[in-house]
């Protein structure tokens, strides 16, 4: 850190309680886009914050009656479940000691504080107890409330076990006795080693048709061989163990209690499902579960020594949007009701017999075609490696080499050896200067793939993935001693319509482009792009995420243009609202808010549906 830095320290904090004019907040945003230290100071400094905050954060109060009124009639978009999950959704275990049982009555609790641990030393403790992770077994007990078939409630016992950083096994088994026998035991196994990976589920219809499915009772089975290290179609989630990506990439936890599960000291801390999807999806690798809303709150009970999940639940949200969202989707789920409740029965750290994860053959088979190597000469390695050890490295079928490095569950991943790639980065990666003057591209974490990021020379193009934090893996990049290129602006060039990415400074500088003062705690403007189209003239899309996942979707999109003097009449179903005196319409299905404002179009889109905090951003585009 350089000592300029070090004077801006006082200001970036005063930034975060409003307390520097407007000039001086355009300033300090600016250098905090390009530097990576006071970007990441301000991250540790909001997550101060929040930890500091003893209730939830209150519900935004000046939406207008009539608003509200409206939403009570809607149907919310919500990006249900099923869509956001790309492949298999497996769960691991983790860390502790030799044998435990949790019991579900026994959780003596309180609101208060836990004076031992802030957000951010959660998080650290957590990084570090995730690192620590050498093998591990576990019992749960799952009860599900709410899926439509007949039945009360279901109940799960699962059992996984896990030696890191590839090796997984879990085998859930279906406790539940259904009225209709039509309704098939949602039994699940799947295997996964180094290089092979197995999956075993129901073969059936969806739920909504499941009753009438004309495909035949049984199992499907999926085999994948020759993969790459900790490649993303087959990935392991691990958060069942230490919910690292659950905590790690939360912009909206908060802790919320503390006291003792089965005797052990605990922290209870609550967020909202689409944050703690990979917690509460770990133990649903497919099958046939129930779907959540995003907005319902999740209890997570962390044992204080290892940062283990010692029980979570699912609560309904009370919001007028998940009232709307549950009668489309046939549940009847009244506000505050627990909807999910999983609890560790048995858990231990003893070594597993490795024919646990022996692989079975069966299935459709998909082949990676990866090829183990040495290191070959025009291979690049960084000096920097985040304390984690040489893993697994090998060749792709399309000649790009790779490299892995891991301990415990963390790992890093780089691939190297081709020349396109910035073709197919998508005009929403955020452009990152690097400390040496070079440029590189990121994206955060998705609930398949983990934080990446591109660095294009002429030597080729490189390609980092990892589930070390941001700042960790921006220092990796630095390391490689390759001087990043920009790519070029243009991202593309069709019949009268040209799309070119702007650096975040160069997007507010156009004259129509108003910029948001009230956004969700820790979304910041990541990347922007211009679109001159011949029908439409100029409009320009700023995407603003948080640093370290986004689960839903991409983010918040802002689009604004000065050549859309109407709203376009559209066959999707839209429900009007006063915005400030103007008519905005608002689509659900895509979670977007859009008006004219004094000859500009401007629209809002806001992942899982939330037409609250839609309405409060547009008021502040005003």
């Amino acid at each position: 850190m350089s000592k300029a830095c070090d004077a801006l320290r006082p200001d970036i904090s005063a930034r975060l309680d409003d307390e520097v004019d407007r000039q001086r907040a355009l300033e300090l945003e600016a250098h905090i886009e390009s530097c990576p230290s006071c970007s990441a100071y301000e991250e540790r400094m909001r997550a101060t914050r929040r930890a500091l905050r003893v209730h939830t954060a209150e519900r935004v109060p000046d939406l207008r009656e009539p608003i509200m009124a409206r939403i009570r009639t809607e149907h919310p978009r919500v990006l249900r479940r099923r869509e956001w999950v790309t492949g298999a959704r497996v769960g691991a275990v983790a860390a502790a000691v030799a044998a435990l049982v949790v019991l579900a009555s026994s959780i003596p609790f309180s609101d208060r504080q836990p004076q031992s641990a802030s957000a951010t030393e959660i998080v650290a403790q957590v990084r570090e107890a995730a690192e620590d992770l050498d093998s591990y077994r576990a019992t749960f007990s799952i009860i599900e409330r709410g899926y439509p078939a007949g039945v009360k409630e279901r109940r799960f016992n699962a059992q996984v076990f896990y030696e890191a950083p590839e090796r997984f096994r879990l085998r859930v088994r279906d406790l539940t006795t259904y009225p209709d026998p039509r309704w098939p035991a949602n039994d699940i196994d799947l295997v996964a080693r180094p290089r092979q990976w197995w999956i075993e589920q129901p073969r059936t219809c969806p739920v909504e048709v499941l009753l009438e499915c004309p495909l035949p009772q049984g199992t499907s089975e999926r085999t994948v061989v020759e993969r790459q290290p900790f490649d993303g179609t087959s990935t392991l989630p691990t958060d069942i163990i230490v919910p690292l990506e659950t905590l790690a990439s939360s912009g909206d936890f908060e802790i919320s209690g503390s006291g003792n599960v089965i005797g052990k000291p605990a922290v209870k801390v609550t967020m909202p499902y689409r944050e703690a999807l990979p917690l509460v999806g770990a133990l649903q690798p497919a099958g046939l579960w129930r779907e959540f809303h995003p907005l319902d709150r999740v209890d997570i009970w962390l044992d204080e020594a290892t940062w283990f999940p010692l029980r979570f639940e699912v609560r309904a949200d009370d919001s007028e949007g998940r009232a709307a969202w549950a009668r489309l989707e046939g549940y009847r789920d009244s506000p505050g009701r627990t909807v999910l409740e999983v609890g560790a029965r048995r858990f231990s750290r003893k070594a597993i017999n490795p024919k646990l994860f022996s692989v079975p053959s069966d299935g459709t088979i998909r082949t990676g075609d990866f090829v183990a190597a040495p290191k070959g000469p025009e291979w690049i390695e960084p000096s920097y490696t985040a304390g984690l050890d040489p893993y697994r490295r090998g060749l792709t079928p399309d000649g790009h080499w790779v490299s892995s490095w891991a301990r415990g569950m963390t790992w890093l991943k780089l691939t190297g050896g081709g020349r396109g790639g910035a073709s197919v980065l998508p005009a929403s990666a955020e452009q990152v200067r690097l400390a040496d003057g070079g440029w590189s591209y990121y994206q955060p974490a998705t609930e398949s793939l983990k934080r990446r990021l591109d660095l294009f020379s002429t030597g080729g193009h490189l390609h980092l993935e990892s589930n070390l934090a941001r700042s960790e893996l921006i220092e990796v990049a630095t390391s490689l001693g390759v001087t990043g290129e920009r790519i070029p602006r243009v991202v593309k060039r069709s019949a009268g319509t040209t799309v070119t990415r702007l650096l975040i400074e160069e997007a507010f500088e156009v004259d129509f482009v108003a910029r948001p003062m009230d956004l969700p705690d820790g979304y910041r403007p990541r990347a922007a792009v211009l679109t001159t189209s011949r029908q439409t003239g100029d409009s320009v899309t700023i995407y603003f995420r948080r640093t370290e996942a986004e689960y839903a979707a991409d983010g918040i999109r802002i689009t604004q243009s000065l050549h859309i003097k109407a709203l376009v009449p559209s066959s999707e179903s839209s429900v009007a609202y006063d915005l400030d005196g103007l008519e905005a319409r608002w689509f659900s299905e895509r979670g977007e808010l859009e008006w004219i404002d004094e000859g500009v179009y401007r629209s809002v889109t806001v992942p899982s549906g939330d037409l609250a905090t839609a309405y409060r951003i547009a008021r502040s585009l005003r």
